[in-house]
């Protein structure tokens, strides 16, 4: 049996490394489209809802807002709860309006522009109902704030902005309290996968201005790789893979590639976190996979830990559904 040259199984590397559907290439296109905002009011959504004030400006997107009123804080006994629930479904214009006006001037104050957004109070829990409405929406863009998570609110509270990232279909951008306005630099993590590939046009469709994208490939542990020889094709076929994508996402943009090493002990994400920490960058996209319960638990995973770290404003784009 023949041995494959290395340029043959570069070649191989390559095709596999970039050979995602066009739909992970195809640019994102915000206008006229609808981006679902969440805000409760916190300083991190009124962050997020001067990201989505830019991005109608600026890439004139349709930015919509939901407002959901967590009914599991203060229980209600059952007839009451169903009888609100039903106010909402079928009369909620009437029901909510002085919510949705209160909503709407708090975005104006947090953006300083008069704000009329179209505006859903939903009852509820949080991150079922804003996935529902984004799902309602179409929408192509979830906005809402990311607050840092210690263990504790991992085992007792809802971590509403991973649990909307688990449940949705579209891309979700959880934006920190400090964040300003569009990103100006963009550290997106990237295994050549169509979901990094779709994070990665995510996060070029929501930059700023003169904006620089940086892709980051983190090197597997030198334990995957069996010898010095497949090390080296493996390198060989990165390096090609991320000059394939410098040519594919670079029209336009200040585009860089970096490729990150970590201690055993030290995991991708925060390779990615203490690097981002270095250049200063101002969001983190990363696609996601499915995980098990027992996985998200037991080891968690790369996008996991990123919001949770709740330093950086993070780009998820969740895992492909139905195959």
């Amino acid at each position: 049996m023949s041995t494959p040259s290395p340029d043959s199984a570069t070649a191989t590397l390559v095709e596999e490394a970039t050979g995602a559907s066009t739909q992970a290439l195809r640019p994102l296109d915000l206008a006229g489209r609808a981006v679902l905002l969440a805000t409760d009011g916190s300083p991190a959504a009124l962050a997020a809802a001067r990201v989505a004030s830019e991005l109608a400006r600026t890439h004139r997107a349709s930015v919509h807002v939901v407002s959901v009123v967590d009914t599991r804080s203060a229980p209600l006994p059952p007839p009451i709860d169903v009888a609100l629930l039903m106010g909402d479904s079928i009369d909620g214009e009437e029901i909510h309006r002085e919510q949705k006006k209160a909503v709407l001037e708090e975005l104006s104050r947090a953006t300083g522009t008069s704000i009329e957004w179209p505006v859903r109070i939903m009852l509820g829990t949080p991150a079922s109902s804003i996935t529902k409405e984004a799902h309602h929406l179409g929408a192509v863009l979830i906005i809402l704030g990311l607050r840092r998570h210690g263990r504790l609110d991992r085992a007792v509270h809802d971590e509403a902005t991973l649990n909307v990232m688990r449940g949705a279909s579209c891309p979700v951008l959880g934006v920190v309290a400090e964040m300003e306005g569009l990103p100006r630099r963009v550290l997106s993590a990237v295994d050549f996968s169509e979901g990094s590939l779709v994070a990665v046009r995510s996060g070029k469709a929501v930059m700023g201005h003169d904006a620089l994208l940086e892709l980051a490939y983190v090197q597997p542990l030198n334990g995957f790789l069996s010898d010095e020889g497949e090390a080296r094709i493996h390198d060989m076929g990165v390096k090609a893979g991320f000059a394939k994508l410098c040519t594919e996402f670079g029209d336009g943009v200040k585009l860089d590639h970096v490729v990150l090493h970590h201690a055993p002990e030290q995991s991708a994400a925060q390779a990615l976190l203490e690097y981002a920490d270095e250049i200063g960058a101002d969001l983190i996209t990363a696609g996601s996979v499915q995980h098990s319960r027992l996985d998200r638990w037991m080891v968690g995973s790369v996008s996991g830990e990123l919001v949770r770290d709740g330093r950086r404003s993070v780009l998820i784009v969740p895992p492909r559904r139905g195959g």
